[in-house]
């Protein structure tokens, strides 16, 4: 734009350098863009972050046209008398400026219509613009430096008013910048419990029983800023990691024990104590999660982003478990029974954002009202920080700082919450991608549940389900890291073919960054009677894929050298070859958790059931013995062995309707360990004569009860060979268990799935 001997202009020659009005926009324009966007890769994430991001684009975009213009204009006038030197930096500053422009638009288009922006692209666009900028500083530092040259006073105005108008279109579109920022703040996160919201367990535990907890509300931020004051910043992070852990104990309690720990003097534990008083106060002001926190999760999938993800969710058990229709029924009768405080205790596991939002202490919500309580959405997973293996809710939720606009789905608004998530990723991939989501610790929060520690709280009295500690013993466990060890995500979140944003790995051994997968949401596991019952979308093809996962139809490659093949349960009938008429055998099944990473079955065991039955049939096709029948019943009265758990409560009676807030003990329970067996015997005597049969005792007034008539007559000379057939059925819900629980006049059946059968021919002699 300057040498040392003025170009002049010919008359009707468009001029563009430093006295061109064009020049100056175009000029400012570049550094602006360059400022903002070396702000927004080193300003750490935030509103003001994000308004740069919004306006460096849009100015970027309105530019292009004009400096694309400017340049060739400048450089057909300055090409013929450029020095060589600044002829090929000329050059290099022009590619530069193609590829920075040419990769603005790529990424602009990426986070606007596609799902994700590569990391390379950001990377070369910050690389040129870094090269153009360098070199547009060379040549203009002249300028700059010799406007108020006194030889220079011609020229002194010209280049004056391009400085001075540079820096005012600058200084105005950081002063935009800044007032948006203000005027727009992030998400509130955080509010108020309600004044009717009920502490039956001390005013410092607002989720007990659940041992849930928030890492980031304001009040614990406030109150662990103060105690360092009071105690110095080393022996505040013990006060730190207890408080912002899983909750065992109230506020009260957990610091009275650091204290004692600390060995404070009397001035600084009288000092805490206050502080304490002071938080639990400000707790009921601040310590609550808006439900929209943790919501959203529709708004990943219709993002264009994770719509496969969100379809796999959507289906499994982690998606419907607040709108499960016996989770509710059961929580109803809890809320009934025993109050809507109580229910925290599944709260937390079922609904978080219901429990974290401060709506338990009312009836459940209902209708409409539901899909704002999103069960284990996508952000209460990927927002968990921390887990601990003692169950009952034991995580650690840690609030995401919200992009802006996150929480709209649609318009302008919607389109800038996609658009920044796209095009400034890294916060986005830092909240949500941790490596204790590999974990089966992370498993652990939620897949067991244990008596309260410390406290006999109405909920949880005794050990029900607990699907953690059963794998720790099991058969595909050889020790934490240890490479033969198959982690709950890798059985039940198998890799599939995905051009999701979220595939690829780098941290599983057998993953790579570009490998194509990602893991299944669906979570396959035993739940196939909510999805076939209830009108969730995809409900059908999860439940038909979870009958095969049941049956071990279902492999998974990448384990495949850890895993076993063949079916969940293998199943083998141990009989005689031959027999004689009359002869009285004992039939043997002999039974592996062949698949199972824990116990078979798992889950509610005093909800599910699952049976063997048993059927001897002779060559004529006559039934000679039927255990077990698949019938609409329970087949626990004539089966040879049912897997399940019955509970008792203090009073011996029989806990028939999940309420757990009752249980004391088991009166029976059955399962087949990870990798262990089990062995039924069945004695059968084998016809000589024509006999009556019994009735089925499951179907009669009177069992045991005998017919006056003959059902068959055995024909001996025929009569050669006895067909013994054994099935392992299964089934998630008994039918005496949804009985006591629906409030209808037809129950729905569960489906009964049958996992293995086996088969055996005794000849008759």
């Amino acid at each position: 734009m300057d040498n040392k001997q003025e170009h002049n202009s010919t008359p009707g020659e468009v001029v563009i350098d430093y006295r061109s009005f064009l020049t100056w926009i175009v000029t400012a324009v570049v550094a602006y863009s360059l400022l903002s966007g070396l702000m927004v890769t080193f300003l750490p994430f935030g509103v003001y972050a994000q308004f740069s991001i919004i306006i460096h684009t849009v100015v970027g975009l309105v530019a292009v046209i004009p400096l694309v213009a400017a340049v060739y204009l400048h450089w057909q006038r300055r090409k013929s008398d450029a020095p060589v030197p600044i002829a090929r930096a000329a050059i290099v500053a022009v590619v530069a400026l193609f590829v920075c422009v040419l990769t603005g638009l790529i990424i602009t288009a990426m986070a606007v219509f596609g799902t994700w922006v590569p990391g390379w692209v950001d990377t070369v666009h910050l690389v040129s613009a870094l090269v153009l900028g360098t070199l547009i500083a060379i040549h203009l530092a002249p300028i700059v430096a010799r406007y108020g040259n006194a030889e220079a006073s011609p020229r002194r105005a010209p280049r004056k008013r391009f400085v001075g108008t540079g820096v005012a279109i600058i200084a105005v579109l950081f002063a935009v910048t800044g007032f948006l920022s203000r005027a727009q703040t992030g998400p509130d996160q955080f509010q108020a419990f309600s004044d009717d919201y009920n502490w039956p367990h001390g005013d410092d535990r607002a989720f007990w029983p659940s041992r849930i907890a928030i890492a980031n509300t304001p009040w614990l931020n406030r109150f662990l800023a103060d105690v360092e004051k009071v105690v110095g910043a080393e022996r505040a992070e013990d006060f730190g990691e207890t408080l912002r852990g899983p909750q065992d104990a109230g506020l009260r309690a957990q610091t009275a024990e650091i204290v004692a720990a600390l060995e404070l003097d009397p001035d600084a534990a009288s000092a805490v104590d206050d502080l304490v008083e002071r938080a639990i106060v400000e707790q009921k002001q601040s310590g609550s999660l808006k439900p929209s926190a943790l919501a959203g999760s529709a708004t990943c999938g219709s993002s264009g982003c994770h719509q496969s993800i969100y379809k796999e969710w959507r289906a499994s058990a982690h998606g419907f478990a607040a709108e499960d229709i016996l989770f509710l029924q059961v929580q109803d009768l809890l809320i009934k029974e025993k109050g809507a405080a109580e229910s925290r205790a599944c709260a937390g596991c079922h609904d978080p954002a219901a429990l974290l939002g401060g709506t338990r202490h009312e009836g459940l919500p209902q209708g409409s009202e539901l899909p704002i309580f999103e069960a284990n959405s996508c952000i209460t997973c990927h927002s968990t920080i921390e887990t601990d293996t003692n169950g009952n809710g034991g995580y650690v939720i840690q609030a995401p700082e919200r992009y802006l606009f996150e929480e709209r789905d649609a318009g302008l608004a919607g389109l800038a919450a996609k658009f920044l998530i796209r095009a400034y990723p890294e916060k986005h991939v830092a909240e949500y991608k941790r490596p204790l989501y590999k974990t089966s610790e992370f498993c652990a929060a939620c897949h067991k549940q244990v008596p309260p520690p410390g406290e006999a709280t109405t909920a949880g009295l005794a050990q029900e389900q607990n699907e953690y500690d059963s794998w720790r013993s099991g058969r595909f466990y050889h020790g934490k890291d240890h490479p033969d060890t198959i982690e709950c995500l890798e059985c039940h979140m198998p890799l599939v073919d995905s051009d999701d944003p979220a595939r690829g790995d780098d941290v599983d051994s057998y993953r790579s960054p570009n490998d194509g997968k990602h893991r299944s949401h669906r979570v396959l596991a035993s739940n196939m009677y909510i999805p076939a019952t209830m009108d969730i979308p995809g409900g059908d093809e999860q439940a038909e894929l979870t009958i095969k996962w049941l049956r071990g139809e279902i492999e998974v490659p990448e384990i495949a050298d850890k895993w076993t093949t063949g079916p969940t349960v293998e199943m083998q009938i141990d009989a005689p070859e031959s027999i004689r008429a009359g002869d009285l055998v004992n039939i043997q099944l002999h039974l592996h958790n062949n698949k199972t990473g824990h116990d078979f079955p798992a889950g509610p065991l005093d909800v599910l059931e699952s049976w063997i039955e048993l059927t001897v049939e002779d060559n004529l096709g006559n039934k000679l013995m039927e255990l077990g029948a698949d019938r609409s019943i329970s087949p626990s009265i004539d089966a040879p062995v049912v897997y399940k758990a019955d509970w008792y409560d203090s009073q011996g009676l029989p806990v028939e309707r999940h309420n757990l807030w009752d249980v004391v003990g088991a009166s029976y329970k059955r399962v087949i360990q990870s990798g262990g067996s089990d062995v039924v015997d069945v004695p059968f005597r084998c016809p000589g004569i024509a006999r009556p049969r019994l009735s089925d005792s499951a179907s009669e007034d009177t069992p045991g009860e005998r017919k006056s008539d003959v059902v068959f007559a055995i024909n001996n000379a025929e009569f050669t060979e006895l067909h013994v057939t054994a099935r392992l059925l299964f089934r998630k819900a008994n039918p005496e268990f949804l009985a006591k629980v629906y409030d209808v006049e037809e129950v729905p059946e569960a489906p009964v799935v049958e996992i293995v059968r086996a088969t055996h021919t005794i000849r008759v002699e």
